[in-house]
């Protein structure tokens, strides 16, 4: 009997690596999809850290400027006081004083004190005449320093109507080094805090600047508890450990304890004058175009897998259909064999009778040959006379008939 071919197709030992490189497949592009968008966000924060590094050098520069500049006026006052040798309220100190106080929108007065720290009057009003100055902290560090250079006070309200200011000033001496009294600027906390709303920082992105001993001085953009918090020194977190490092220059990322945007940050500590400068983008703004990049990446990396699980169902459903069609074969072939096996043939040389033609079985017994013939095949016999057997018994049946009887 011929065997039919196995048939052809996956086989089950097959189909196990094929899901498996399948698996191994969606792993790799997941990892790949996940390490590129991981570097990509990497190269976002690193720009974001050199942008707020740059704008803070930009503001490093000019409050340098901006303090030089004042400190300019301020030597040219005292130069022109010191030189001339004139009372405070002279006519022509106080016309050089109106001069250069007009040179500085940033200012929000020029003005100076006598020996005994009573704010000298302009344009002859008396009544100021009655201001006395010698508490505060300019005049008293002047006064009990004769070699003291530029001195910039702590934030106080000194301003017109009770308004945050730091105050910047300048011993006076007369040519023998007698002390002679203090010229002194101010500027608004306001003022400085509009100065920083001109740099780009985007709309959650923030600025502040605080003096020597961390006290707020700015900060953009501004809160409702903004005038509540000039003044304060409390800072916390990577703030805290950047100041405590002692490095000019660090870079970290954390949420703001004010309105709870998560910013990279950029501190850089000035060192003279002392100030400490801290510049932040929001990460919502600067990661945008990488949130784009992430959406598009996830899309294409999910139609991927998706693919990839479809083919797998696909190739799973191809399998299981030939394991059915497989099994339905074995069965059909089972059944053949069977039926194949049933078959009764004869074959061989078979020892028959000359005379009664019975058949002897491999027992040894003699057998009618149909009834040899029907257990040894699927045959069956009917029985008839042929022609030449009826002429035979027609001819004996005549004899007979004719025959004498013998009894």
């Amino acid at each position: 009997m011929t065997e039919l071919p196995p048939p052809k197709g996956v086989s089950r030992f097959q189909l196990r690596p094929l899901l498996l490189a399948l698996l191994v497949f969606d792993l790799l592009v997941i990892g790949l999809a996940g390490w590129t968008l991981a570097n990509s966000r990497r190269q976002y924060l690193v720009h974001a850290e050199e942008t707020t590094d740059n704008l803070a050098q930009v503001l490093e520069q000019y409050l340098l400027a901006s303090i030089r500049q004042i400190d300019l006026v301020l030597m040219s006052v005292k130069d022109e006081a010191e030189r001339t040798d004139l009372p405070p309220n002279a006519a022509g100190i106080e016309t050089h004083l109106k001069s250069q106080f007009s040179r500085m929108a940033l200012l929000d007065s020029l003005r100076t004190t006598d020996a005994r720290g009573r704010l000298v009057p302009l344009d002859g009003n008396d009544n100021q005449a009655q201001v006395d100055l010698s508490q505060r902290s300019f005049f008293k560090h002047l006064v009990q320093t004769p070699q003291a250079s530029l001195y910039i006070s702590h934030p106080s309200r000194d301003g017109a109507d009770g308004a945050w200011v730091i105050t910047l000033a300048r011993r006076m001496e007369r040519p023998a080094g007698v002390f002679r009294g203090v010229i002194f600027a101010t500027v608004t906390l306001e003022q400085l805090t509009r100065e920083l709303a001109q740099v780009n920082i985007g709309k959650l992105g923030s600025i502040s600047l605080r003096g020597r001993d961390l006290e707020l001085l700015a900060r953009y953009p501004t809160t409702n508890e903004q005038d509540k918090l000039i003044g304060d020194t409390r800072i916390s977190g990577d703030y805290l450990e950047a100041v405590k490092s002692g490095r000019q220059v660090s870079h970290f990322s954390t949420r703001s304890v004010l309105d709870g945007q998560v910013r990279t940050y950029t501190f850089r500590r000035m060192s003279s004058p002392s100030f400490y400068i801290l510049v932040g983008l929001a990460e919502s703004e600067y990661l945008q175009t990488w949130y784009r990049e992430a959406i598009l990446s996830g899309s294409a990396t999910l139609g991927l897998v998706s693919l990839s699980i479809v083919l797998a169902w696909m190739a799973k459903a191809t399998w299981r259909k030939q394991m059915d069609s497989q099994a339905e074969r074995d069965h059909l072939i089972q059944d053949l064999t069977q039926a194949l096996a049933e078959v009764k043939n004869l074959k061989g040389m078979l020892p028959i009778c000359g005379h009664c033609k019975k058949i002897r079985d491999d027992q040894g017994y003699w057998n009618q040959m149909e009834t040899y013939i029907s257990e040894h095949t699927e045959a069956t016999f009917t029985h008839g006379v042929c022609p030449d057997c009826a002429q035979d018994l027609r001819r004996e049946m005549l004899a007979r008939r004719s025959a004498p009887d013998q009894s």
